[in-house]
């Protein structure tokens, strides 16, 4: 899995720009993709509003937080984990200048989105529903294979019409793995695709009594890391954001 590569925007830049600015490399903007699938946050490059700054800083942590979070081996271009820069150019293979240097003099924002990025690759060491090794078709019971469910934001399974719905762009994904020893590990990831605030009832699974959160791209209302919420308990999620929760089994509850 990867967000962005050698060529193309990098991570910050995805956030900061809707065109490309090539003219440094000497040909006229000509040169590098036009379609950048990108956003700006209502302002092009770099920008003094506090909002549109800690929106963008939100938008990086949901970008790394769908690459270290999914299940694929992730793909991290080199700069990204601290928000590099190349100023809007998308193609800035001729340049051997401060343009494509790593540069390690950060800003607060790029020491914030660091911490963010050694977060999440902690948990995906630390949790191995985050990293399957295996994988079984529904039903099977295959060691270190991931067992998954997916949820709407009312908490119920995800239905066929709701996968075709391109509005529907909240969902959750609760997923487990049975390991050769030890305990086996769940957790829930919330993907919230939508600006807007919208409430969200945690699934309800007989394995399951509780969530814990783990981590946040943009913290919920009420809720810190390390609480516990009950399952099929309402959280208020505002705007787009990725949620990380472990989830909590009764003792006397058997293992999947």
């Amino acid at each position: 899995n990867f967000i962005t590569a050698h060529d193309g925007f990098t991570l910050a830049d995805l956030t900061r720009f809707d065109v490309k600015h090539n003219i440094g490399n000497g040909e006229d903007n000509r040169d590098g993709a036009n379609e950048n699938r990108s956003w700006n946050h209502g302002v092009e490059g770099p920008t003094d509003d506090v909002e549109v700054t800690h929106e963008r800083q939100v938008t990086m942590r949901n970008l790394m937080g769908t690459l270290l979070l999914s299940a694929g081996i992730p793909l991290l271009t080199a700069g990204d984990e601290s928000g590099r820069t190349q100023h809007g150019n998308n193609n800035a293979y001729c340049h051997d200048s401060p343009l494509t240097w790593v540069d390690w003099d950060w800003s607060d924002e790029q020491k914030h989105m660091h911490g963010a990025t050694r977060e999440l690759i902690a948990l995906r060491r630390t949790l191995p529903a985050l990293r399957p090794q295996e994988f079984g078709r529904a039903g099977e019971n295959v060691p270190q294979a991931n067992h998954m469910e997916w949820f709407n934001a009312f908490g119920a399974t995800m239905s066929q019409e709701e996968w075709d719905t391109a509005s529907a762009r909240t969902l959750q994904y609760l997923a487990w793995t049975s390991p050769t020893d030890g305990v086996p590990c769940r957790i829930l990831t919330i993907i919230h695709g939508v600006e807007h605030a919208v409430d969200v009832v945690l699934p309800v699974d007989d394995n399951v009594t509780g969530f814990e959160a783990l981590w946040f791209s943009r913290p919920p209302d009420e809720m810190a890391i390390g609480d516990i919420t009950r399952s099929g308990e309402r959280i208020r999620l505002g705007g787009t954001s990725i949620l990380l929760f472990r989830a909590l089994s009764a003792p006397d509850i058997a293992a999947p």
